[in-house]
């Protein structure tokens, strides 16, 4: 899937380089923000909490760490997916078409599994179906 020149999939060395670095660094990134948020939540017992008031501010703040923590850990599953990609040499490659996504995708976003033209047919596809599905 490497070019002769030395590139992958469309990308130039140093644009390779590039958003492996950058991959990394957001790996790097999530984990710490997973360590300290898990961390963090831990220390917070809403029972040991006296007014109820509190204790429900206190629950509210609890869910939304557990949102924010559920995003994160998603996001690095998808980081790390696309590390793994560079060991076999697939980055860079729609999961969709195996067509090169392009840099500028992969620049706003390193991670990205498709193209933006196969994307968008994708969301297109789930909108068309979801307005024909009853109840809707």
């Amino acid at each position: 899937m490497a070019s002769k020149k030395g590139s992958l999939n469309g990308l130039t060395k140093t644009q390779v380089k590039e958003l492996k670095k950058t991959l990394e660094q957001k790996r790097d990134e999530l984990r710490r923000s997973i360590s300290q948020r898990m961390n963090r939540d831990t220390e917070i017992d809403p029972s040991e909490i006296i007014e109820e008031l509190d204790q429900a501010t206190a629950g509210q703040h609890q869910d939304v760490q557990l949102r924010i923590l559920d995003k994160e850990v998603k996001l690095l599953r998808q980081v790390e997916r696309a590390l793994a990609k560079f060991e076999r040499g697939e980055y860079g490659l729609c999961e969709g078409t195996l067509e090169p996504i392009g840099y500028a995708r992969l620049k706003a976003r390193p991670w990205a599994r498709y193209s933006v033209t196969y994307k968008e047919e994708m969301e297109r596809i789930e909108r068309e179906q979801s307005t024909m599905r009853p109840g809707r």
